[in-house]
């Protein structure tokens, strides 16, 4: 619920009588009530499964038929598609997609057909379509999933924005920082973040590597990693023992304060081969922190390369550990970073995107 924080409370304070299309769970049925918008109960397995995509299009269908939506904004793949099917079968007016990335990038063969053709059907179905970055617009128009006159992206992108209040160096005081370092015992340390789930994709086999070199000749430095492991996601589960066992590696699961763990950072690192976007990256930067990243699909919208932090090559390790030495050896070049990174972290403020979408929601309403 973290990619929809604070969107429905504020268009049901615009007027807008709010529905979450979402499976049940604590988590959603929490976020509802705070946000204030009515929960539309369904599950939809992630893989294709054409009669139970079948009998879940149709419990859409007699959602839509009860609540008749004026907008319909969806955002997963497979809902996506059965609701964009739904809402053109019933003639919704406003049928927005808002891609948050494309699940056929690394897969191959037949499957990769299928996906491509479910993207196709999802677009073909959709009047607007969101990107939630510039570079993710680009992929789907080199790939012929949608026009670009179809395809729009708000702003600088993201799909929500950030929360600059809670995503801030004022919002964290030295005294828990103080704390919390010391509870981990990684005073005095030069530290080097990471936020985010921990598998592949997310560059963590690069990270390690680069960490492991770096840390045999720079004995004052740690790596603290913020996150879950997604076993099912990691080929080579060697890597999982690996970040439990080094004794310079601090893993420390998922985190509900990400800002106070972020604060006791020096530089963050996001190594991601692909994202849609990458929330995080504009985090660690409104949190002042000099950012490594690549120039990838969706990362690179995140960072502005030589300002706030770098850009570099997916999966180059050699590449990961210069850069990673030039920040630990420059405090005037982290600091400089820092600094732009809050003002750079502006451009993603949550109320821009809220604008963005309400001047999209309004047109021809």
């Amino acid at each position: 619920m973290v990619l929809l924080e604070g969107q429905l409370k504020y268009f049901r304070e615009q007027g807008y009588k709010t529905y979450l299309l979402a499976p049940d769970s604590l988590r959603v049925r929490e976020y509802c009530e705070k946000e204030g918008c009515t929960h539309l109960k369904i599950r939809v397995r992630r893989e294709i499964s054409i009669f139970h995509d079948f009998i879940i299009l149709q419990k859409i269908i007699f959602i839509f038929l009860r609540i008749k939506p004026d907008i319909i904004n969806l955002g997963t793949p497979k809902v996506s598609l059965l609701g964009m099917i739904a809402g053109k079968l019933l003639g919704v007016p406003k049928r927005i997609y808002t891609c948050r990335g494309f699940r056929f990038e690394p897969e191959s063969g037949f499957k990769r057909k299928i996906l491509i053709m479910m993207e196709k059907i999802t677009v073909k179905c959709a009047s607007e379509v969101i990107c939630i970055s510039d570079s993710l617009r680009a992929f789907g128009v080199s790939n012929g999933i949608f026009t670009p006159a179809k395809a729009t992206v708000i702003n600088k992108g993201s799909s929500n924005g950030i929360n600059l209040k809670r995503f801030s160096p004022l919002s964290i005081t030295e005294e828990s920082i103080f704390k919390l370092k010391k509870e981990l015992g990684i005073e005095e340390k030069f530290i080097f973040g990471f936020v985010g789930r921990i598998y592949d994709r997310k560059g963590i086999n690069e990270l390690c590597e680069a960490f492991s070199r770096l840390s045999q000749s720079l004995p004052d430095i740690v790596l603290l990693l913020v996150g879950r492991f997604e076993e099912d996601q990691i080929a080579d589960k060697s890597i999982i023992e690996f970040i439990k066992s080094h004794e310079l590696i601090k893993h420390v699961g998922s985190q509900t304060n990400v800002p106070l763990y972020m604060s006791l950072m020096d530089v963050f690192v996001m190594p991601a081969w692909g994202e849609g976007f990458g929330n995080v990256m504009v985090e660690a930067a409104a949190m002042g922190i000099p950012v490594i990243s690549t120039n990838a699909t969706g990362t690179k919208d995140t960072v502005c390369h030589g300002f706030n932090g770098f850009l570099i090559e997916p999966k180059s390790v050699d590449k990961l550990t210069e850069t990673m030495k030039l920040l630990y050896a420059n405090r005037d070049l982290r600091e400089n970073m820092g600094h732009n990174g809050v003002e750079w972290a502006k451009n993603f403020d949550n109320i821009i995107i809220w604008h963005g979408l309400e001047e999209l929601y309004n047109v021809n309403r």
